[in-house]
């Protein structure tokens, strides 16, 4: 009866469809699943039982002991299965989790009183705990000592035929203690799923055959009495006391909508007609509900992906997008052929958004609502690191496999076997699983479940207890079931997105008086807000911290209006960066290059982007309207690209498009080179609703920035932790003539503030920002401040002669005056050059920097990726490995190299003194030049090296440790 699969954490192994083809294989009556503290798999375990033809059996293993509150727990794991529903079996695996003691814990009087479930006890059992219960078994397994089969018979209780499953088949041992490591629990006893022939030779040792023929027959019955299934909830009741129409109609009186307007009320009335056929109107009417609660409570973003689309969305202030003015479709967000309930996403304000939580069990029952969870998978990153440590395989012999991984989509068919390809079909995955065979098995970890957790935002709410459907851990708050279980479920699912950036809105209109809906009647056409942006003033500036939207500023001449931003933020996306999209529409945007339409049909979808595809809209746009598609198809066609299922999938559809454009009067090759330029482009077109929504948040940080520069310093500042980033800020402020205190022992507080000093205002560090005040002394400080006392001793030690984080904005540079006052001392003449200064030249030309490493990456140049490169030339003259460097100053990164003849001179010594970002170093090389054939590649052939010394103190910038004094 008991089944493990790989959603049994770090207990057992097997992935969850390989677990049911070995009960196909052992022709297995049902499909029992019973996870160690886990109803992870209960959804695709359904699935996989419905395609064998075979009945599910759902349970769960939850550890046992004599006392649930001893520090360590003497435990014995039992199995218990549902009968009729779930409930029972999810109520008392919530019990358990009440009752964490290393993991969910139940007494034995608890596990005894359980009613309406089949139960199982383990091997470890302690029968003086326990008496005999028709419902109650003992798994006559394996791992069942002769002793403890003896005494069970002995006093009465029954058996049932169970395996001991760890893992899946006979060969998985491997897996399973590369996987669980430490924690694996080999035996000498089977440890997989048997098959009947197997179990009865492993248990014939254990007692005599009337007992094992009891407990096959006690099998049958359990199998029989276990009638569960899976059950759909409804969605709460809501309070109707308008109509859905009703509620828009106010709204658009409060916000000023012309509803006489037709095309407003047209599209409002389509709106509603579809959610009314949908039968949707219960889920606005909560999420409205829901925003109208936060919007009175905290900073809420303008709105998330393609919600931003609908009027009704707007009309019922769930968003603050007018659609209309920016041209979103409602069909991005809901089309006719959608059965599943929308996603409509929210941003909050990460520092309230647990109020919205609370509201909800309020509102709806705290048995009523949960946050969703997920599960995390292998990737091929972690499944060769976890591999190769355990087998002792060196990480830089790893890193060429993982630079030359093949990538696929997550729509691609073999999405989850990208690690096994790699091995068998590049040359650097050949050569690795050549030398190092064993390794195969990371293949076998990609794709399988690592751990579960807590999803970042989803919450999930229901009409009656979520017991009644899924299992609910305690101490998360949680459910056991992820996005796509929820829909199974039928779950009300709402992702209420924590933002930073809207803490940061709060905090600075907070400190520079102003109301907390100020940003939402600012004029869209500031130009001090665009000059922000102009003047390349990057920091803080939501969406553009990033080089790629950076990079594209720096090359338009002007941005003068809210589209600019907006189209900047979709279009310095990965997709549209390296398919050429983004520079097509800089040069256009900026006037260098004419604008042109494969046909004037085309040109209404495309004027706002000069031409260039840039949103899904568009996409929607063109197929319905030039194409011919219903808004269904026009959908599916946007899905596949965006799923990138490739050529085939889209060419489906491409006959029908271009014999729409024909008909419409496209000469053929134009409808032909149309199509190629849809599929090509539309893989990256990105969500203009998402767009508009993002860019709003953007501009208003550029406009706090333009008028209130300090207090939005301030509340940055505030937010980010990290402190190179505050470094980096601060030196842009530095730089506008803004000054700053990393610390004042008068005027600090548990955030950054703005202060007046000699009649200017300087920023003015938190009091936790000094090296040895911790969130308990901050706390002291400030109780103490507050009542007019003294600070204790320790506190006024600290802050008299404060250590910060901060207290240069040149760390770097700092740190080598201090170690180096005169570089003449140690020869060196040359006066360095700052990274960012760095520039390609047309031939290659000397540099000299000071600087630390970041990272060490020792490679061997006969690896095969670099043996075919060179056209199968393989060094023999012993001089192969080489050095892969990143070094850093205070302004940027650059790569360095150290070539093979070069390495046992200087790059041996970098690597055995190691400790990446702790030293100080002087390298000394020469950048290629633009004709040497490395165009814009900035590197540095490193050629010589001088060692300042290890770092003195210590200060953590970004990960990077940093002399401080």
């Amino acid at each position: 009866m008991r089944v493990r699969t790989e959603y049994s954490f770090r207990h057992a192994v097997g992935k969850i469809n390989e677990v049911a083809e070995r009960l196909n294989e052992i022709d297995y009556e049902v499909y029992p699943i019973s996870d160690t503290a886990s109803t992870f798999g209960y959804v695709k375990w359904e699935k996989l039982a419905k395609k064998a033809g075979k009945r599910p059996i759902f349970g769960i293993e939850i550890a046992v002991s004599p006392s649930v509150e001893a520090k360590k727990p003497i435990v014995s794991n039992w199995t218990f299965f549902a009968i009729d529903d779930l409930r029972a079996l999810n109520l008392l695996y919530t019990q358990a989790s009440r009752q964490f003691r290393y993991t969910p814990l139940l007494s034995y009087d608890q596990a005894m009183a359980a009613q309406d479930l089949i139960k199982i006890a383990g091997h470890e059992s302690q029968l003086e705990f326990m008496s005999p219960q028709s419902n109650l078994f003992i798994a006559l397994a394996p791992s069942l000592s002769r002793g403890l089969a003896r005494q069970a018979a002995k006093s009465g209780y029954s058996f049932i035929a169970s395996s001991d499953n760890k893992y899946t088949r006979a060969e998985d041992k491997g897996l399973y203690e590369i996987i669980l490591g430490r924690n694996a629990n080999v035996q000498t006893y089977k440890q997989y799923l048997l098959n009947d022939d197997e179990w009865r030779s492993s248990v014939k040792n254990i007692t005599d055959d009337s007992i094992i023929e009891q407990s096959i027959g006690n099998r049958s019955w359990a199998i029989d009495q276990c009638q569960a299934t899976l059950q759909k909830a409804s969605l709460p009741k809501t309070q109707k006391n308008m109509t859905l129409k009703e509620l828009c109609i106010i709204g658009a009186e409060k916000l000023k909508v012309d509803l006489t307007d037709a095309v407003y009320y047209d599209r409002m009335m389509r709106e509603l007609e579809l959610i009314e056929l949908k039968k949707f109107e219960d889920y606005f009417l909560i999420v409205a509900d829901i925003m109208q609660f936060a919007r009175t409570r905290m900073a809420c973003g303008p709105a998330r992906g393609s919600s931003c689309g609908s009027l009704v969305c707007y009309l019922l202030e769930i968003t603050t997008v007018d659609p209309l003015k920016f041209g979103l479709l409602f069909e991005r967000f809901i089309s006719s052929d959608r059965t599943d309930l929308p996603d409509i996403d929210i941003d909050l304000s990460d520092q309230y958004r647990h109020l919205v939580f609370e509201y909800c069990q309020q509102k709806y029952g705290a048995d009523c609502v949960a946050k969703l969870g997920a599960v995390a998978m292998y990737k091929p990153k972690s499944a060769i690191g976890e591999s190769a440590a355990a087998l002792h395989v060196p990480t830089w012999r790893t890193d060429a496999v993982l630079e030359n991984m093949i990538i696929r989509s997550s729509g691609d068919a073999r999405a989850q076997y990208t690690m096994l390809d790699t091995f068998n079909e590049t040359d650097a995955g050949r050569k690795f699983i050549t030398d190092f065979p064993e390794m195969k098995i990371s293949a076998r970890m990609e794709g399988h479940a690592r751990h579960y957790t807590t999803h970042a935002a989803g919450v999930v709410i229901t009409d009656k207890p979520l017991s009644n459907y899924v299992t609910i851990d305690e101490r998360t708050g949680s459910a056991f079931c992820d996005k796509k279980d929820g829909e199974r479920f039928d779950l009300l699912k709402i992702d209420a997105l924590g933002l930073t950036q809207l803490s940061v809105f709060e905090d600075a209109l907070e400190l520079a008086g102003l109301d907390r809906f100020h940003l939402e009647t600012i004029p869209l056409d500031d130009k001090a807000a665009f000059e922000v942006l102009n003047k390349h003033q990057f920091s803080g500036i939501f969406q553009f911290n990033g080089l790629a939207l950076q990079n594209i500023v720096k090359q338009m001449k002007e941005i003068s209006e809210l589209n600019d931003i907006v189209a900047i933020g979709a279009v310095g996306r990965p997709g549209p960066m390296t398919t050429g999209g983004a520079s097509t529409w800089t040069r256009r945007r900026n006037g260098d290059e004419v604008v042109t339409y494969h046909h004037p049909m085309v040109e209404p979808f495309l004027r706002e982007t000069f031409g260039v595809l840039l949103y899904q809209e568009q996409i929607l746009k063109i197929c319905k309207e030039i194409g011919g598609f219903s808004w269904e198809d026009a959908n599916q066609v946007r899905l596949t690209m965006s799923k990138r299922l490739g050529v085939e999938s889209l060419s489906v559809f491409g006959n029908a498009f271009m014999k729409s454009c024909v008909e419409k009067g496209m000469p053929k090759e134009i409808s032909e080179k149309l199509w190629e330029n849809v599929g090509a482009f539309g893989a990256w077109s990105f969500n203009q609703s998402h767009a508009v929504a993002y860019g709003l948040i953007s501009y208003r940080c550029c406009w706090l920035k333009a008028h209130y520069p300090h207090e939005f310093a301030a509340a940055t500042l505030t937010h980010e932790t990290v402190p190179m980033k505050q470094i980096q800020m601060l030196r842009e402020m530095n730089r506008e003539g803004i000054d700053y205190i990393p610390v004042d022992k008068d005027k600090s507080t548990d955030r950054w503030v703005v202060a007046t000093r000699a009649g200017r205002k300087v920023l003015v560090g938190p009091v936790h920002n000094v090296k040895g005040i911790g969130p308990k002394l901050m706390s002291t400080i400030m109780s103490c401040r507050a009542r007019g006392e003294p600070l204790p001793d320790r506190a006024i030690k600290l802050l008299t002669n404060p250590v910060t984080d901060i207290d240069s904005l040149w760390p770097v540079r700092d740190a080598f005056f201090r170690s180096m006052p005169d570089p003449t001392t140690r020869n060196i003449y040359t006066k360095p050059t700052q990274i960012i200064d760095l520039k390609i030249q047309e031939y290659k030309q000397e540099v000299v920097v000071f600087c630390v490493i970041r990272s060490i990456n020792l490679r061997d140049e006969n690896e095969d990726v670099h043996v075919a490169k060179r056209g199968g030339l393989i060094y023999t003259d012993g001089m192969t490995q080489s050095l892969n460097l990143q070094l850093r100053d205070d302004t940027d990164i650059i790569f360095g190299k150290i070539n093979r003849y070069d390495y046992a001179r200087i790059g041996k010594a970098i690597v055995e003194v190691g400790g990446p970002e702790k030293h100080l170093y002087v390298m000394k090389g020469f950048l290629p030049g633009s004709l040497g054939g490395w165009g814009n590649f900035r590197k540095i052939n490193i050629k010589a090296v001088r060692y300042i010394g290890p770092v003195n103190g210590r200060m953590e910038i970004d990960g990077m440790a940093i002399a401080a004094e």
